[in-house]
């Protein structure tokens, strides 16, 4: 079905489409290059029903069609940025917790380092293929900053905001110049070709949510050892 045969369909149809696949854009965002078409297709699917939902509600309640469909939309992103934030853990955490699947369904270790919010970075190291290390000894410091406190690309390329550079002999070159009042912060891009490996430290951060504190209290349970009868 080609777009113009899209916008051939009813208003009634359009709205819960589009609504399902901008959710299921934000709800995927960095994890879509290996999803296959019919994925796409279905996750959308699965969203716009919240949107015929929404729809059919209003209809019921005589809200007008263009009200009826901003707010169906609406509700329809705001599902999908759920599902990305409490939804997927949810699952995730739950799967481990019944010890069904530790799989997350991430595309790559890359694609589940990159989408983290739970843990603050600290640090970033990147080993180059000459052996020299690119480091960001406090990233902490550039959580703020543009960018920051690192971007890392889903094919292995990395930018990050280099404090030290120490080379294959041992020499130490920290980076004095690296924050700049009048012209910002200078940020390394390095190509997935020039690195060997990458190296990066979390720090959790604490729960502030009930939700999340009883994720950890039930964490703390499973983990401790029983006692011996």
């Amino acid at each position: 079905m080609s777009a113009e045969d899209l916008l051939k369909l009813p208003w009634d149809l359009q709205v819960p489409l589009a609504s399902g696949y901008a959710a299921y854009v934000l709800a995927y965002t960095g994890l879509r290059d290996r999803q296959k078409t019919v994925d796409v297709a279905f996750i959308s699917l699965v969203f716009s029903l919240i949107a015929t939902g929404v729809l059919a509600l209003a209809a019921k309640h005589g809200v007008e069609p263009l009200r009826s469909s901003g707010l169906a939309f609406a509700v329809t992103v705001i599902s999908g940025a759920f599902w990305r934030k409490l939804g997927r853990p949810l699952i995730g955490w739950s799967l481990r917790a019944a010890n069904i699947t530790w799989a997350n369904d991430d595309p790559s270790a890359l694609a589940s380092l990159s989408e983290n919010t739970k843990c603050y970075v600290t640090q970033v190291a990147v080993l180059l293929d000459d052996d020299s290390w690119l480091s960001c000894e406090n990233a902490v410091e550039f959580t703020k900053a543009p960018f920051g406190p690192f971007q890392l690309g889903p094919n292995g390329d990395i930018a990050l905001y280099v404090t030290d550079i120490s080379l294959a002999d041992g020499t130490e070159k920290p980076q004095l110049r690296l924050r700049d009042a009048a012209y910002g912060d200078r940020i390394t891009y390095v190509p997935a070709a020039r690195i060997k490996r990458i190296t990066v430290r979390y720090l959790r951060k604490p729960n502030r949510s009930w939700l999340g504190a009883a994720f950890d209290r039930s964490r703390q349970e499973q983990e401790e050892p029983s006692a011996a009868p």
